[in-house]
Formats: C-alpha cells, structure tokens, sequence
C-alpha cells in the first residue's frame, strides 16, 4: 500500500442531510452533521512481524469503523478516518500526531509499541486528542496523558504488572519452578525493562543477574556468558514476538536453569527447544464477539497480536461518544467505563445499533470485546484472567487460571 493510501483513508458508509447539517451541529441531535474525526497511528513502514501488526491493526481499525457507519455511527454522524505511520520514530510520530490534529482528530487508536506511546501520551492533553492504545503494556502508561483529572490517553492491552505477577507466581511457587535464584533476560526497550524491573520487584528468590539483549543481531554471546556465570535457577525472559533468537541461544549453550516467558512467545507450532518452559497468557476468550472478527478479517488469518485489541480500541471509542451524547476527546475519556466497566447489558463486536438503542432508553451497556471482556478500570486499562502454561511435547498444557480478582490490589506497583 502507497504512503497515500497510509496517511488518510475515508470511509463514507453513512450520508448525511445537507438541509438540517448546520443546524444539528448547533443543536447536538442526532441529525445528519459533519463527520467524527478518528485516526490510527501505526508503524506501516516497519518491516518483519511489527509490520505485520500493523497491517492487520489497519484492517481491524477500518472494520470497526465500517460496522459502526453501517449502523448510524456515533450521534448519528460517520466515522472518518485517518491513519498516519510512525515509522518507530519518535519524531515521526510526533509529526503525525500533529497532522492528525490539524485535521481536527479527537481520538485515536495507537500507539502500537512503549517507547512511542510514551512519547505521544504527554503531547495529548496539549492537543485535546485521546489515544487509545492496542498493544502499549508498560506499567508506568498507567498514569499517563493525565491533565486536570481528565485522563487522554487509555489502552486494551493489560498492564504488564498483570504477567509480571504471574511470571513470578511461578518463579515463586513449588508447584511450578519455586527457586531460590532467578535471572532476567529481557530486549532492551522500555517494554522490556519495564517488565523486568516488576518481575524482580516480585520474586522471592535472589536476583542474580538482569540482562539487557539488543534487537536484530545473530549472536548473543556476551549475554548468554552472564546468564550462564550467574548461576540463576531460572529465566525469566521478557520479549516480544517474533524476537527470541537469543533464548533458542541459551537453550543450547550450558545453561540447565528452567524458562518462564513472557506473553506471546509460544508459537503455533512450537519448536522443540522451548519443551518445558512455563508461559503467562491472557486467558483466552472464545466469545461471540472474537469469532465475529476473525470472520471478518479471515482473508488475513491467523491475526496478528493484539489486532483485536485495536478494534475493541475504536468501537469503544465510538460507544463512549453516543453515552456521552457529545464527540470529544474528554467525552470519550470520561465514558470509557460506563460502557466497559462490567455493568449493563452486555454488546459486542457488530453490535452498535443494539448499542444505540440501549443507551438512547437510558440502559447501561457493556462491551464485551474482541480481545477480551475489556472491564477498563479508572486507569482505562483492563484487568484480563491469565493463564498459567507450560509446554509439554509440543504442546501447550494450560495449568491454573488466575481469575481478575488474583490481581486486586496488587496493581499499584
């Protein structure tokens, strides 16, 4: 796809009626008016498997827009839509957002990596814009893009205080790995070191080593000699998809410790050197709403991580504006949790005329998504059930559910 095509795409499902537009722009009913302004903000240009998110992100976003539109978009009004790369470049991104405010954007989803949405999460309260990101999980965006009790920036991925817990339930317990020694091996962004520095914060074993790993390279000797001279009973490596050329390394050099992985590392088909390593995992959720999605997106299967994350991101966006009966960035804001929280009558992917109606009869809904049940908290973050595994002959065993409630009152770390 051409830069072109990246920067702006439009879809116009919805008309509106010229005679009455400026007049509903005055009034705030729901009468045909000038479009929404939304956006997505991607790494398009990225090679390898972040280019791949980004292109199944773009599609999940685009679909959202189009099942809202087809069902009278919020406040009766269409959903445009401009989509802008960042090429993983802080200033890039930076230019994009600006472009997206120039066009009078006031919510988007994005962005996909830490170290990014780190950058934009101060710029947004400056610009009146509320992002909402898919796949940014660093603990420290819990507080992020707060201004004036108004929180501008939110996400659909769990904290990654969530897995760091449950990695070091692991390390922890006798039932799994229960050892007196642990090292951190972990890719060395803000995403890595940010889960690492939780999970040490939360073992009960010694730390004996904390290994920063550079992205792209073929050998890992230097790291892999401290992991080894550290003695560790285990690893706990912190990753992301796609990047684990050093753990299959350390797997064949020395080493005779246990693994505990991070989310998303085991693959659909799991090569033999990574038999017997433990996994934190966002419990699965097989819902009406999830196999709607991969329906509509099946030409793209299997989906990339966390693309459902990035529709739930725009439909709720546009289920907080028509709760809030006003299209803003602060109406999004403060209407993310009447319409996710866990309470009212449960909606899902496709179903925004149900949506519509509901709230227009003064009901509370509930978004149910995609990714998950996506209860968002006061941080606008979601409180997922993970999934204790460990690999077994190829295989994916899972052991124990930590339900929500495991996670209550350990989040403020």
């Amino acid at each position: 796809m051409n830069t072109d095509v990246w920067r702006i795409i439009y879809i116009r499902l919805a008309s509106t009626l010229p005679a009455t537009g400026a007049l509903a722009g005055c009034l705030g009913g729901k009468l045909g008016r000038s479009p929404i302004q939304l956006g997505a903000v991607l790494p398009l240009s990225a090679d390898g498997f972040l280019g791949t998110v980004a292109e199944h992100h773009q599609r999940a976003i685009e679909q959202a827009v189009t099942d809202v539109n087809q069902e009278g978009g919020p406040l009766g009004r269409e959903i445009e839509l401009t989509v802008e790369d960042t090429a993983l470049d802080p200033k890039q991104a930076k230019d994009a957002l600006k472009t997206l405010s120039d066009v009078g954007v006031i919510g988007f989803v994005g962005p996909v990596v830490t170290d990014i949405a780190m950058v934009l999460a101060e710029e947004l309260p400056n610009k009146d814009i509320f992002a909402v990101s898919p796949s940014s999980t660093h603990p420290a965006l819990a507080t992020a893009g707060l201004s004036n009790g108004t929180k501008f920036f939110g996400r659909t991925a769990a904290n990654d205080i969530q897995q760091a817990l449950v990695m070091a339930k692991v390390l922890n317990s006798d039932r799994y790995v229960g050892v007196e020694s642990v090292a951190t091996l972990y890719v060395d962004n803000s995403f890595g070191a940010g889960l690492a520095d939780t999970i040490e914060s939360n073992v009960s074993g010694d730390v004996v080593a904390s290994v920063p790993f550079p992205t792209g390279r073929e050998t890992y000797s230097m790291e892999i000699k401290k992991i080894v001279e550290s003695g560790a009973d285990a690893v706990a490596f912190a990753s992301e998809s796609g990047n684990t050329t050093v753990l299959e390394a350390l797997v064949e050099s020395s080493y005779e410790g246990e693994y505990v992985l991070s989310e998303g590392l085991l693959p659909s088909e799991i090569p033999p050197h990574m038999d017997g390593m433990y996994s934190a995992s966002v419990a699965a959720t097989n819902t009406t709403g999830a196999i709607e999605l991969e329906q509509k997106l099946r030409d793209i299967a299997p989906l990339a991580a966390y693309t459902q994350q990035a529709y739930d991101g725009l439909f709720l966006m546009a289920l907080a504006m028509e709760s809030a009966g006003e299209a803003s960035a602060t109406a999004i804001s403060n209407n993310l949790v009447s319409v996710s929280g866990g309470r009212g009558q449960t909606v899902s992917v496709d179903d925004f005329e149900r949506a519509s109606t509901l709230i227009d009869a003064g009901r509370d809904v509930n978004y149910q998504g995609a990714s998950s049940s996506v209860d968002l908290n006061a941080n606008l973050e979601p409180l997922n059930a993970y999934i204790i595994e460990q690999v077994d002959g190829g295989a994916i065993t899972e052991l124990e559910l930590l339900r929500s409630s495991f996670f209550e009152g350990k989040m403020e770390q």
